[in-house]
């Protein structure tokens, strides 16, 4: 597909005020080299290299496989040097050729560094088989997969080795990048998010670097030929049915080439069609039936519920006319039809203390918490919301709130903020997707508000009435992760809500609620769901 081609193509997905924008945004990287200034100022100096190589983690040797195959030479180098120079020294490289092109068989018959092993493979076995093949040959406890034609930042095996020796995890795995084909300039860094499962299942977030234990990797089969081209994604599913020990470097350690020719460009669809095969299985060996299609370049879920499941909605507002109004719009428009409600009159001083005590009186499977001026509620938005509240460790889903004119009100919360926390993809068009496509795929994040949330009752966990703005929500959002369960954003719910459920306007009451969140969770809590490399200022997953 040429390049007008695509920007049609992406035009029709994201609207063209996204278009323009991500048109511009790709143009400063790839011609003007803006990306590539602030990648110098985050790489590891030199005196942080020499003094890596001079204090070495204990983590036993990493062995780092590649398949390689009729590899551009010039690239296949790059990749070798970058591997020499890592500062860390107990790597053992295996270099697992099914090739044939001569002028890759010379750049490998040049290795003459001892850590590296040449290995010859009888038979093409393809992406999978090959990696499989070359995993066989490791000699440590970890591997780290690499492709052939990417490139490793210097301290990237070091840093892993790193949290190795620290923590002890199954699979680690770091930010990437791109570089153009030509090496002009580096494009797109990847500023990903801690460990998330229910983001994982449909989007493999977490892709290259990736260092595993090598005999979680061997449990669980390696990669699996039949999935080719989502081979990492079915993998990464697969390993997090045996652990969730998964350590994330939120550090680009990983550049990945920018080549036309590569499946991913070529074969999008069958690309697709094997995630969502992968996805399907997972689900199914988790005890969960889920139909998966690829929609619009990604992936798109449909669980199974059970259709008796009751849900309440707890209505609060000003007024029994405005909650009455926000349930005759529900029931229009949900469909579902063991829906009952609880009309929460309530001024805003008492507002987190009345439902609190409403979700304390109800007998329903699900409690449905929304504020009355919600309106122009999307088809199937009970069921789209409970596909995720039904599940363990799921502290509750959100829908993404809209304005009139279809511009993100609410799209869940992002915490460690100027001003505790911020709307995420705040004023995006819907359906724009935002940077990572992350607003047109269900997700995790720290926090939502009790503005339009679901939640199964058996899950609720009272909201603290001290608080009297959003931040009871962000609130609320770390302590559910600090007991291990997590929020999630779908935005195949959507509603309609003039203003954004946040945050902050410098009212005395504002000023109190954030004094009262620093003091409990410091200035910058973490986010996990939120790299805090991005803007701290507006969620927009901007550098």
């Amino acid at each position: 597909m040429g390049a007008f081609a695509r920007i049609r193509e992406y035009l029709k997905g994201h609207g063209a005020g996204y278009t323009l924008r991500r048109l511009w945004q790709v143009f400063r990287q790839r011609y003007l080299g803006t990306y590539d200034r602030r990648r110098e100022k985050e790489a590891a100096t030199d005196a942080e290299l020499a003094e890596q190589r001079t204090h070495q983690p204990e983590a036993g040797t990493i062995s780092i496989v590649v398949p390689v195959y009729n590899t551009d030479p010039d690239m296949l180098d790059e990749l070798i040097t970058s591997l020499t120079v890592q500062t860390y020294a107990d790597i053992d490289v295996v270099l697992y050729n099914a090739g044939t092109r001569e002028e890759t068989n010379q750049v490998l018959g040049r290795v003459k560094d001892p850590r590296f092993r040449v290995i010859r493979g009888t038979k093409n076995l393809g992406i999978s088989g090959n990696t499989n093949a070359a995993v066989r040959e490791a000699r440590s406890e970890y591997i780290a997969l690499c492709d052939h034609d990417d490139v490793l930042a210097p301290d990237a095996v070091w840093r892993a080795a790193e949290a190795i020796a620290n923590e002890h995890p199954d699979v680690v795995y770091t930010d990437e990048d791109r570089v153009m084909e030509n090496n002009r300039h580096h494009m797109d860094p990847h500023y990903k998010p801690d460990w998330n499962p229910e983001t994982l299942t449909g989007d493999n977030y977490i892709c290259h670097l990736a260092v595993i234990r090598k005999a979680l990797y061997d449990e669980i089969g390696g990669l699996r030929s039949g999935f080719d081209g989502s081979q990492d994604h079915d993998l990464f599913l697969r390993l997090s049915e045996k652990t969730d020990k998964f350590c994330h470097i939120p550090k680009v350690l990983y550049t990945w080439r920018e080549v036309q020719s590569s499946r991913s460009h070529v074969d999008l669809d069958t690309c697709l069609q094997a995630g969502c095969r992968a996805v399907e299985e997972h689900e199914a060996r988790m005890g969960r039936t889920v139909s998966a299609l690829p929609v619009n370049k990604a992936i798109r879920l449909w669980y199974d519920v059970d259709p008796e499941a009751t849900v309440e909605a707890l209505i609060f507002g000003p007024s029994e006319d405005a909650c009455r109004q926000c349930l005759a719009a529900l029931e229009d428009d949900s469909s579902w039809r063991n829906l009952s409600a609880a009309l929460v009159v309530t001024d805003e001083t008492n507002r987190i203390s009345s439902l609190n005590e409403a979700a304390a009186g109800s007998q329903a499977d699900y409690l449905l918490v929304i504020d009355a001026s919600v309106y122009g509620f999307s088809r199937h938005f009970i069921r789209e919301l409970m596909m995720y509240a039904q599940m363990d460790n799921i502290a509750g889903c959100a829908p993404v709130l809209t304005d009139r004119r279809g511009r993100i009100t609410h799209g869940g919360f992002a915490v460690g903020m100027t001003g505790g926390a911020a709307c995420i993809h705040e004023g995006l068009k819907a359906g724009a997707g935002g940077m990572y496509d992350v607003m047109n795929k269900a997700h995790n994040v720290t926090a939502v508000s009790p503005v339009c949330m679901m939640v199964r009752r058996d899950a609720w966990v009272d909201l603290d009435p001290v608080y009297r703005t959003g931040l009871v929500g962000a609130h609320l959002g770390l302590r559910q992760r600090r007991a291990g369960r997590r929020y999630v954003v779908t935005p195949h719910a959507t509603a309609i809500r003039e203003k954004c459920p946040m945050l902050l306007s410098g009212r005395t009451r504002d000023r109190e609620d954030l004094l009262r969140f620093h003091t409990k969770w410091g200035n910058n809590p973490h986010d996990p769901c939120y790299s805090s490399r991005l803007n701290r200022k507006k969620a927009d997953y901007s550098f």
